[in-house]
């Protein structure tokens, strides 16, 4: 369906159908109803759907097999992309991504190229999300701390470095 008939579908309703359908859509749609409770929801309903995103990332790392979990991860990340709404609460849960993946990186001393891209894009989002949102004081020491435990990876992190350097320094 293209928005044009979407819109038209909006405009013919009266008020009261306009409050049943978004009523419809609220209870029968899970990711509308997150992104109403962090839109409307009070801190509390905004902390539990990001732990839940936090904790459901550090669990896919958390099992220590050679074998990341790269598209889990991704669906993790972009389901919380869809209804965050502040970019300092994304930033420190695409960090808690970097910093788990920096463990298991570190656990297995070795990765694929693709763990390793996925680890610098993830980098990358952090460092433009805690520039955008001005919270350099809230994530500095944690991201130097994910630079310190990647220096075994020489190569990789100096192009970090220059990224955090050239955005936040």
């Amino acid at each position: 369906m293209r928005k044009t008939n979407f819109t038209k579908f909006i405009n013919s309703l009266t008020e009261d159908e306009l409050r049943e359908e978004m009523d419809k859509l609220f209870t029968k749609y899970k990711p509308i109803k997150e992104y109403y409770s962090m839109e409307l929801g009070s801190d509390d309903d905004r902390k539990k759907l990001l732990d839940k995103a936090k904790n459901g990332i550090i669990k896919l790392y958390e099992r220590f097999r050679t074998r990341s979990r790269i598209t889990k991860v991704n669906n993790i990340l972009k389901g919380i992309s869809a209804i965050s709404i502040f970019d300092h609460e994304l930033a420190d849960v695409y960090i808690t991504h970097v910093e788990a993946a920096t463990y298991h990186l570190n656990y297995f001393g070795w990765a694929k190229d693709a763990d390793y891209n996925h680890l610098e894009k993830s980098f990358y989002k952090t460092v433009d999300l805690v520039t955008s949102s001005q919270s350099k004081d809230q994530f500095e020491g944690r991201l130097q701390e994910i630079l310190k435990r990647l220096s075994k990876h020489r190569n990789f992190v100096s192009e970090l470095e220059i990224y955090y350097d050239d955005n936040l320094v």
